[in-house]
């Protein structure tokens, strides 16, 4: 029988084991996972897609057969991202094109500012910076660069997530004949049940949010477009894709295009009209909207989905954090399968 001292040296020693374990673990797979990521990224954005089409494919299918219903939606759904994404891209090298008259613009804005400011309140203000301007420009265009190329990119892999699509709406109606033939019945319905539970939690979680950021998108591209704010369309697809991002997506699809439409628009009453529309549409969205359609949908707490937040964003950019919060619950719903991850899906649940 091992005295006290020897069975705590043991518990250490079990303990130091498991954490180097799990440190392993953890380092293996964020190293897989950034390896790997020109692959897995159009992957689970193909099937975030799958998910939105599946309910469309089962109504089509008892109008046409299987095989010609998955041809429809598969032939529609890259032919939007294939269009969408030259829209964008022409969107963008069209801003590109533009941008030094937009710097120029900036820094004429940022002097009269500054002549305005040191008018009034000299002694608070203090003489205007000259280069302040200039700095301001050179922000903005080190900002651009990453987003132009971001664009460019987006239309390759729009490309390659259809092609994905196309595979997983064909393979999805034989995966649960397939785990029935590969393991035993108990164990199948216990897979097909848990497959069964992600599904339902991401598809209601995409339908409602994919309504609620046209809800929101519409009107920013019309008002966008009354007042004659140019790229109102790459303006639009922003604020819908932004607004998969949560809290980060608000903050940026209102600030560039109230910021560009400030730029362009003469100093007086349109551009900051424009500020006020289109703040409430953020307002109204986030407030009126969201709740009705997600309500709980989600189902994690404010401050995971932070973290997740940035935990994807570190990892995969861009694409990371749309594919955070989809990821994050299925995350959340697997470990709840378990026993032993059970208290760990409880504390990352936002119930």
């Amino acid at each position: 029988m091992p005295t006290p001292s020897e069975a705590t040296s043991e518990s250490r020693h079990s303990s130091l084991v498991a954490a180097a374990a799990v440190t392993i673990i953890a380092a293996t797979g964020w190293f897989l996972l950034k390896e790997l990521a020109s692959v897995l990224r159009p992957l689970l954005m193909a099937v975030i897609l799958a998910y939105v089409l599946m309910p469309y494919h089962s109504r089509l299918r008892k109008r046409v057969t299987a095989p010609v219903s998955i041809v429809l939606l598969a032939s529609f759904t890259v032919g939007l991202l294939i269009a969408l994404a030259l829209a964008v891209q022409m969107s963008v090298v069209g801003l590109s094109k533009e941008l030094p008259v937009f710097q120029q613009r900036a820094v004429t804005l940022v002097h009269q500012a500054q002549d305005f400011a040191t008018a009034r309140a000299p002694k608070v203000f203090g003489e205007s910076d000259g280069n302040a301007g200039e700095q301001l420009a050179e922000m903005a265009a080190k900002v651009v660069g990453p987003v132009l190329n971001v664009a460019a990119a987006a239309f390759v892999e729009s490309c390659v997530v259809g092609l994905y699509l196309l595979f997983i709406l064909l393979e999805a109606s034989r995966f649960p004949d397939r785990v029935r033939r590969a393991y035993a019945p108990d164990r199948a319905d216990e897979i097909l049940h848990l497959a069964g539970h992600v599904n339902a939690a991401i598809a209601s979680y995409l339908k409602a949010k994919v309504r609620s950021s046209l809800i929101l998108a519409l009107p920013v591209g019309i008002v966008l477009g009354i007042f004659g704010v140019k790229f109102a369309l790459l303006w639009a697809v922003l604020t819908f894709l932004c607004n998969f991002i949560p809290y980060i997506g608000s903050v940026v699809s209102f600030c560039l295009p109230v910021g560009f439409a400030f730029l362009q628009l003469q100093p007086g009453w349109e551009p900051v009209v424009v500020a006020v529309l289109l703040l409430g549409c953020q307002i109204a969205s986030a407030s009126v909207v969201e709740p009705l359609l997600l309500g709980k949908a989600v189902g994690l707490s404010p401050l995971v989905i932070l973290v997740s937040l940035a935990f994807w964003g570190l990892l995969w950019g861009i694409p990371g954090l749309f594919l955070a919060v989809p990821l994050t619950v299925v995350a959340v719903i697997v470990m709840d399968h378990f026993a032993f991850t059970r208290p760990v899906s409880k504390l990352l649940s936002g119930g």
